[in-house]
């Protein structure tokens, strides 16, 4: 037998050799992929054939000073296909269209895309989701989002804001707080095939989504709506082209109301312009008029140019370098004091202690009292006063100022500082919310008033307030007197700037006041924007201050300084002796038809506000006297099918679901869920066929851990 040659062994050596080294590559490189490599190339494999789905997180809800409900989340359906699932496009597209009031070639290319995932209509109608539902149409699936809705309607609706469709904030609180209000989304994963078909009893993975924190509010529901309904009343009285109102607890600076008029429906903002969106008592700046010059006042007293008692002679003008100044109503007071100047709102006199006062001075109290700078308050879009620069300001510009021209100031910087006018001398940051509760842990943080500086002493505020008084009592402020309480304010009619011109005949009446005198609960803004005919602040809104604050005075219990003068006299214009007052009866209980007839009885205005048909709650309450067709809000249960989507719903029977399944049954009742394990659902709580209230947690225990 022949020996293989020495040629042929080697190179049967050599090809062992490198089959050898090919075969320890090859293990090294299996090594490799399946220790070093291995969790990252198994991840890159399931993320090539599962589809992320996207839960939307619930908004945390907006609610007023005692938890009454101003925006809320309801969840909803969203519809997506799987384009790779539908075997027909065109006939799903022609079935579809009219239900979702879609374009059928636009739904048809949608359900026809070289994609995994696509939206075909986002957050739908109950009745629309049921259609599609009833078609039982393959390659179609629903998500559950989150949608806001607005209980109130207009209520506050400039304060508010509103989301968009990602429940993203647009305006607003909704906007300025939308970090905290949003949440964090969740989302499904789910297997797929290579041509893009769920995987049979796949691994389900699911991430809830964590809801928002919940606001409470420091306005009041009742008091915005009480100064809404004034504010329209006014409007429609005087052909004005928009009011506002401000109001704040000067001891704290909490906004209590803040309102405008002509508002919008918060659910169909999108209805509306663009111009009804902003809050133009934040965002906007005005001509002050004659309420700064309790500003002015007080920077004199404090620095010891004036008291109450200085003399000064008024011919009805004053001359000053480039100018020559006159009175409101062109005559002069002759020999006075500082104290009857301000209660008649004497220009000349104001220009005289302006000028005293100097510029130095003036500008000084203008930063000390917030007037330079925002506010810093939780709203988005905030403005700042607008001065002639210090280093450029003439005597003519300091004299007009001190009467309240030429500046100009956001409503809401001037209501501020005239509250730390008079609640003895603190520059409150105001607040618009007033604490923030986390719904996941149920802690509730109240945010604590900020006092920023004390401008004035507590002697000087005094006595402001004290001039104040008389303003009301003896002068321009007469229309603003409540029954029972001392009251004081200061009038203002200003002149608006158009096209960067003083108007001759556009004016802003104005009112600013507060109540009761000796230890200010509530202090009131009132601006009425050109009023036809009549426009001096004292006669326009100075009624609105009064019927909005003796409302809010009785609804808040705050005790009369003079109860007395309840039955007594009351100043012209107001309510006269003669008036009998009425006592709101007690309606609680009864259906809305029957509420109305007893109200419409005693000669009592009414506004419904809900859908319901039973009267759960009144303002104002039982045996409160007021003046005949005085307004009675009647709060009623919600009972209709759209307004029970904040209601209760049946708990659904999920035993021996998927989670996809499950996950479509909980979204058409508007509850979440909760997921452990994957596979095939073997348990649930709370149990199938209970009553839970709509947005609980579902929590689903699957077959596999």
């Amino acid at each position: 037998m022949r020996l293989p040659s020495i040629e042929m062994r080697k190179r049967v050596l050599h090809g062992l050799v490198v089959f050898v080294l090919i075969y320890v590559a090859l293990i090294f490189r299996v090594g490799w992929i399946q220790v070093v490599r291995g969790d990252e190339l198994s991840d890159a494999a399931m993320q090539s054939r599962t589809r992320e789905i996207s839960v939307q997180a619930r908004r945390g809800m907006i609610m007023d000073r005692e938890g009454r409900e101003l925006a809320v989340s309801v969840d909803v359906d969203s519809l997506y296909a799987v384009p790779a699932e539908v075997r027909n496009a065109g006939q799903w597209a022609a079935a579809l269209a009219p239900i979702l009031g879609m374009d059928e070639r636009v739904l048809r290319d949608r359900l026809a895309a070289s994609a995994s995932f696509v939206w075909l209509k986002r957050k739908m109608a109950p009745e629309a989701a049921r259609a599609v539902r009833e078609l039982d149409l393959s390659g179609l699936y629903f998500t559950m989002e989150s949608e806001r809705f607005y209980p109130k309607g207009t209520l506050a609706s400039r304060v508010l804001g509103f989301a968009g469709i990602d429940s993203q904030g647009l305006e607003g609180i909704e906007m300025s707080m939308d970090e905290l209000l949003r949440g964090e989304p969740g989302a499904i994963s789910m297997e797929f095939d290579a041509e893009g078909r769920e995987i049979p009893q796949a691994v389900y993975h699911y991430t809830p989504p964590v809801e928002g924190s919940s606001l409470y509010l420091s306005i009041d529901e009742i008091i915005q709506f009480i100064a809404e309904r004034e504010l329209a009343r006014v409007v429609s009285e005087t052909e004005a082209l928009g009011a506002h109102l401000l109001m704040m607890d000067p001891s704290t600076g909490h906004i209590l109301a803040m309102a405008s008029y002509p508002n919008f429906d918060l659910n169909r903002w999108s209805e509306v312009s663009p111009v009804l969106w902003r809050n133009p008592l934040v965002s906007d700046t005005e001509h002050p008029g004659s309420v700064f010059k309790p500003v002015t006042g007080a920077a004199a007293i404090e620095e010891g140019v004036v008291t109450p008692s200085t003399p000064f002679y008024d011919p009805g003008y004053v001359r000053v370098p480039g100018a020559v100044i006159h009175n409101w109503n062109r005559q002069g007071l002759g020999a006075a004091d500082f104290a009857l100047g301000f209660a008649k709102s004497t220009n000349t006199i104001f220009v005289r202690t302006g000028l005293d006062l100097g510029m130095e001075a003036f500008y000084r109290y203008l930063y000390g009292f917030g007037l330079t700078e925002p506010t810093g308050v939780d709203l988005p879009g905030e403005a700042k006063g607008i001065f002639p620069p210090q280093d450029r300001a003439r005597p003519v510009d300091l004299a007009v100022m001190s009467f309240g021209q030429t500046l100009t100031l956001t409503p809401l910087q001037m209501i501020n500082s005239t509250s730390a006018i008079i609640n003895g001398g603190y520059l409150m940051r105001p607040q618009i919310v007033h604490s923030i509760e986390d719904t996941v842990t149920g802690e509730i943080r109240e945010l604590a008033p900020q006092v920023i500086r004390q401008v004035i002493s507590e002697e000087t505020s005094a006595t402001i307030r004290d001039l104040m008084v008389n303003v009301v009592e003896e002068g321009t402020g007469s229309l603003a007197a409540i029954s029972g309480y001392g009251v004081g304010g200061k009038t203002g009619t200003a002149q608006k700037t158009v096209g960067g011109v003083v108007s001759r005949d556009q004016h802003l009446a104005s009112f600013m006041g507060f109540a009761p005198a000796n230890n200010p609960a509530v202090v009131c803004y009132v601006v009425v924007d050109e009023p036809q005919g009549i426009y001096y602040g004292g006669q326009i809104a100075a009624p609105v201050f009064q019927t909005v604050v003796s409302e809010t005075l009785r609804y808040l219990e705050i005790t009369p300084e003079f109860p007395d003068e309840i039955q007594g006299q009351v100043p012209e214009g107001v309510g006269q002796p003669e008036e009998v007052l009425h006592q709101v009866p007690d309606v609680t209980g009864l259906s809305v038809v029957e509420a109305e007839q007893i109200l419409d009885q005693r000669g009592l205005e009414f506004t419904r506000v809900g859908t319901g048909g039973e009267v759960i709650e009144q303002f104002p309450p039982e045996g409160t006297e007021v003046r005949p067709g005085s307004q009675v809000l009647l709060y009623t249960e919600r009972l209709d099918e759209e307004q029970a989507d904040v209601g209760m719903v049946r708990m659904p029977d999920l035993m021996g679901m998927t989670l996809r399944a499950a996950a479509e049954e909980l979204g058409a009742v508007g509850l979440r869920m909760e997921v452990t394990g994957s596979g095939i659902i073997i348990g649930q709580e709370p149990a199938p066929r209970t009553h839970v209230q709509r947005g609980t947690i579902v929590h689903l225990y699957l077959s596999s851990p």
